[in-house]
């Protein structure tokens, strides 16, 4: 979803105490979501109050409580708008037509690009020392059925499937130990304070990433 207002477009005016427009009131959820995605980045959970977000983003706290009930459904609002936006893009990468190793390699770049990013990392973190307090939403991200930026790299599995360019016996499979070639180590070594791969480390591990497992996932001769 875009925040960003169109540009030349100015918001309409509203008398004091007026309620406020869809598109004021979808500029300002944006702006409370991204204040809080900032702080809890840099701060943590624990680090991060309601007061100081609602303070960051430049609103009183009676405001933001209208919006979310509590800290920790405002966390999960972020964390799923990340999902969002990650799904919509790596949507964008699994939809391009090539070879397997081109297709295999754009989306095992993309994939990577998306989880080592500080945000992803730190929400990560978050996640893994919070869980016993936030079961609902790490169930969610956890669960066996494909989430949505998971569901886009299936459907390029299938489609490279029906290619024959792929075993189509459990493209599932398939497609969930790729995700895991391209992101496990990298992602557990970030999570543990490793520097961050280079540009040139990132292509160099998917390069081998994808090499072996198109050797291993070849239709049956």
């Amino acid at each position: 979803m875009a925040w960003e207002m169109q540009e030349n477009r100015k918001p309409r005016k509203r008398s004091h105490g007026g309620r406020p427009s869809l598109e004021e009131a979808e500029l300002l959820y944006g702006r409370i979501l991204d204040a809080a995605a900032e702080l809890f980045t840099k701060n943590g959970y624990g680090g991060t109050s309601i007061e100081a977000i609602a303070a960051h983003a430049g609103i009183g706290k009676l405001t933001l409580y209208r919006r979310f009930e509590d800290k920790d459904a405002l966390f999960e609002a972020v964390v799923m708008r990340m999902a969002e936006r990650s799904a919509a893009a790596m949507q964008k990468i699994a939809e391009k037509e090539g070879s397997v190793e081109e297709m295999l390699a754009n989306a095992g770049r993309h994939l990577l690009d998306i989880v080592l990013s500080p945000e992803s990392i730190a929400f990560h973190r978050i996640l893994f020392s919070e869980a016993a307090r936030l079961p609902e939403l790490c169930a969610r991200i956890s669960q066996d059925k494909p989430t949505e930026l998971a569901d886009a790299l299936y459907r390029m599995f299938l489609r490279l499937a029906e290619r024959g360019a792929i075993d189509d016996d459990d493209v599932a499979f398939l497609d969930q130990q790729f995700l895991h070639a391209i992101i496990g180590r990298p992602l557990r070594k970030a999570l543990f304070g490793a520097p961050t791969l280079s540009a040139r480390a990132r292509e160099e591990h998917v390069r081998k990433a994808v090499a072996l497992f198109l050797n291993g996932m070849s239709p049956a001769r």
